[in-house]
C-alpha cells in the first residue's frame, strides 16, 4: 500500500475498480501520461504525475502511475496485458 506526503500525510483508500482512462502519447518525447480518469460516472482531469514505475505480477506487466487531480491522488494501474486499467487506491487531500 502506497501513503501519500504532499505536505502531510494523507488517509488513502484501496479501490481496485476498473476505470476509464484517457492517456495521450507524445512522439517528440516518447512519454505516455494518463490525462483523465473515469470513474464511479465523474471525470477527473490528471494535474500531475507524481511518479510512474513498473510491477511485474508471474508473466504480467503493469504500469503504475501515481497522479494528482485538484484534491485528489489516485493510483492507476495498467495491465499489459489486457489494456484494462484500474484504480487501485485513492486519497483525499482533506
Amino acid at each position: 500500500m502506497v501513503t501519500w506526503l504532499i505536505n502531510e500525510f494523507l488517509m488513502n483508500e484501496t479501490i481496485n475498480e476498473k476505470v476509464s482512462v484517457v492517456m495521450v502519447f507524445e512522439k517528440d518525447t516518447g512519454s505516455a501520461l494518463p490525462q483523465k480518469v473515469k470513474w464511479r460516472g465523474r471525470t477527473y482531469e490528471i494535474k500531475k504525475l507524481g511518479y510512474h514505475h513498473l510491477v511485474r505480477q508471474g508473466r504480467k506487466l503493469l504500469h503504475i502511475f501515481s497522479v494528482a487531480t485538484d484534491n485528489l491522488f489516485f493510483r492507476l494501474a495498467l495491465d499489459t496485458e489486457t489494456l484494462h486499467w484500474k484504480l487501485e487506491e485513492i486519497a483525499d487531500e482533506d
